[in-house]
């Protein structure tokens, strides 16, 4: 299914501001905040982390690529945590001016299988890959 996806995140006042207006170019940083998120240890009997500000948070109607909500949603799953922590988390990222200075951008390929999903059993597999674009012809080279 391509696309966009209609969806809400919930993000501090002040950070609501800056994800309207500059949304496109902070998830450029998408998949970079991904992979250090991805250094953390997946998380499980636990219950879902959810944005924790002094400040008053505001539900922000926002569009994803049906690829960006399912790949933000997948790693949100593993650790436990909402998207809109995830989001919150990759504004914070892309205010740092020297991670904004490096310009190493990722791409991923979010997949899904779903050998068995019945009232008898649900197994899927969720696989996301990352690699770099510059590179693509060593990704390639088997072809």
């Amino acid at each position: 299914m391509k696309g966009k996806m209609i969806t809400s995140v919930s993000l501090p006042e002040a950070e609501t501001r800056l994800w309207r207006n500059h949304r496109r170019e902070i998830l450029r940083f998408g998949e970079r905040y991904l992979r250090i998120q991805m250094r953390k240890q997946v998380r499980r009997e636990v219950t879902r982390q959810y944005n924790r500000t002094n400040g008053k948070c505001v539900i922000t109607t926002t569009r994803f690529a049906t690829a960006e909500y399912d790949t933000f949603h997948y790693v949100a799953a593993c650790l436990r945590v909402s998207v809109s922590s995830l989001i919150y988390g990759l504004i914070k990222l892309w205010q740092k001016p020297s991670r904004r200075a490096i310009c190493r951008f990722f791409t991923t390929n979010y997949s899904l299988a779903i050998p068995k999903w019945d009232p008898e059993a649900g197994l899927m597999d969720e696989v996301l890959t990352f690699f770099n674009p510059t590179h693509w012809d060593l990704y390639n080279s088997n072809a």
